[in-house]
């Protein structure tokens, strides 16, 4: 069982396939947190930072 798991978990660990969403991650919960105290349109243009890097970087 212990060698299924590892045969299945080792191509994400070298896929890479995280590292949009956490570089993302900071930019969304900046968003967040903006739109609390500002207008939307500003958290909204942060989070949109956030999606687009998300979007962009590829693994």
């Amino acid at each position: 069982m212990y060698k299924i798991f590892i045969l299945i978990f080792i191509p994400f660990i070298f896929s890479g396939c995280i590292v949009g969403t956490v570089v993302a991650l900071p930019f969304k919960a900046v968003g967040a947190a903006v739109n609390t105290v500002a207008p939307d349109i500003v958290g909204d243009s942060i989070s949109t930072v956030g999606n687009v890097t998300d979007a962009i970087i590829p693994f």
